[in-house]
């Protein structure tokens, strides 16, 4: 773990493009920048992309909303949920689920552990 205490800002963390055009991330604190055992990231969701979700096998994950909203269907349970400001969801390392972004889009604090880099 790091041993001192970093900062990071968005505008000066390089865009990482998750899908091309629909989806886009900015990983602020990582390992290999901060030390960090966990990363955290800002992800952005254009309007009304609709795509499949599912956990690698290794990463538990956090997602917050911050802007916009999105539905989200669990394809193992068909659970249907609205996820929009002010709602956390936890996603175990196996899980998949349909995601759809609504008008506004999606903007959502993401923390990963292990880390993403």
């Amino acid at each position: 773990m790091g041993d001192k205490i970093m900062w990071a800002r968005q505008e000066g963390t390089e865009r990482l493009w998750v899908h091309e055009n629909q989806e886009f991330s900015h990983r602020l604190i990582t390992k290999k920048k901060h030390g960090s055992s966990f990363s955290f990231h800002i992800t952005t969701y254009m309007p009304f992309f609709d795509t499949m979700v599912e956990g690698d096998g290794i990463h538990e994950v956090v997602l917050y909303c911050l802007h916009g909203w999105s539905r989200q269907i669990v394809t193992a349970t068909g659970e249907d949920r609205m996820f929009r400001q002010g709602d956390a969801m936890y996603l175990p390392v196996n899980y998949t689920y349909r995601h759809i972004i609504g008008d506004a889009g999606l903007v959502v604090a993401v923390c990963a552990s292990p880390g993403k880099e």
